[in-house]
């Protein structure tokens, strides 16, 4: 399962643990918008226990060998939590305009790129990255995959470029 895989996190870098309420509350709200998302229970169950960190693996490719870095996973926090700058919610409220109906972001990259889930297709959603400067609200997104689900995903982080 998703939650054994050592991400090497930065000490302190974890936010308190993750409340399935503010998880399933901002779901229903997509839900009710119209958004069919619902949030991998992998995905989850790796929150569960390493909630909104910084990972000692965060370089990785995409499917055309371009090279990122993770420098946060996204979290689920209150608008009042120091951190709330990195919760899902407030990072999609921000993009979404840009990133469309069927991409919800999860990790920060270096440079304002975001890692995110992609439910164009149904099933578990696959991994792709979203390029802010290559997305506008009146085109389709600028994305390249990366893997085909976030078990997958996680499998690709290593420690070094």
């Amino acid at each position: 399962m998703s939650v054994n895989i050592d991400l090497a996190y930065a000490p302190g870098s974890l936010v308190r643990p993750i409340e399935q309420d503010e998880v399933m509350a901002f779901q229903k709200w997509l839900h009710d918008s119209g958004y069919k998302i619902d949030f991998d229970r992998r995905y989850i169950a790796h929150l569960e226990a390493f909630h909104g960190g910084i990972p000692g693996k965060c370089y990785f490719q995409t499917s055309k060998g371009v090279g990122h870095v993770i420098t946060r996973f996204l979290n689920f926090v209150s608008a009042d939590h120091a951190l709330a700058q990195y919760s899902v919610e407030s990072t999609w409220s921000a993009l979404s305009d840009r990133m469309g109906q069927h991409l919800m972001p999860f990790a920060e990259l270096f440079s304002g790129d975001m890692a995110c889930f992609d439910y164009t297709v149904p099933g578990r959603p696959r991994i792709v990255v979203w390029y802010h400067e290559r997305s506008r609200p009146d085109r389709l997104p600028g994305v390249e995959s990366v893997a085909d689900d976030f078990d997958q995903f996680l499998r690709l982080l290593r420690n070094k470029p």
